[in-house]
């Protein structure tokens, strides 16, 4: 199974190349090692020290570092990154490696899925294909809705 990350998003007009926009992690103590593998491996982000490309696009980078700041990951999802399709299977590969989800939908005009990083950070992961190579069934899964 070959899941796409989606790459092919272009840069504003009005960036200039060499911009950059850096979205903060918080990151609990102790939680450096887990958040970069779940950035790095899990979610398969291209990763260098503490810093990782978003969807593996250039201009957009997350910066993890240490804060006691508490986000309220229900109401604040820290970012969204879409991937290209065969999201069923995308999201059994994560729930294989222990990500847990908030939820799972199906909508009219794709996927969407709340999950939450080690230091319990939502990311939303949106995909508006609804190929499905493997048949892999989501229906069962207590997150899943149907809208």
């Amino acid at each position: 199974m070959t899941l796409a990350l989606v790459t092919d998003q272009h840069q504003r007009d009005d960036m200039e190349e060499d911009e950059v926009i850096t979205i903060f992690i918080p990151v609990s103590k102790g939680m450096m090692a887990q958040m970069k593998n779940f950035y790095g491996q899990i979610l398969r982000f291209t990763i260098n020290g503490s810093e990782f490309l978003v969807n593996n696009i250039r201009t957009v980078r997350g910066q993890l570092q240490y804060s006691e700041i508490k986000i309220d990951p229900s109401k604040n999802p820290l970012f969204k990154f879409n991937i290209k399709n065969d999201f069923p299977e995308y999201c059994m590969s994560l729930r294989e490696q222990e990500v847990h989800f908030d939820f799972l939908a199906m909508t009219p005009g794709g996927y969407m899925a709340s999950i939450y990083d080690p230091c319990g950070n939502s990311i939303l992961v949106g995909c508006d294909s609804f190929e499905n190579s493997t048949n892999v069934d989501l229906t069962s899964w207590d997150e899943y809705r149907r809208y």
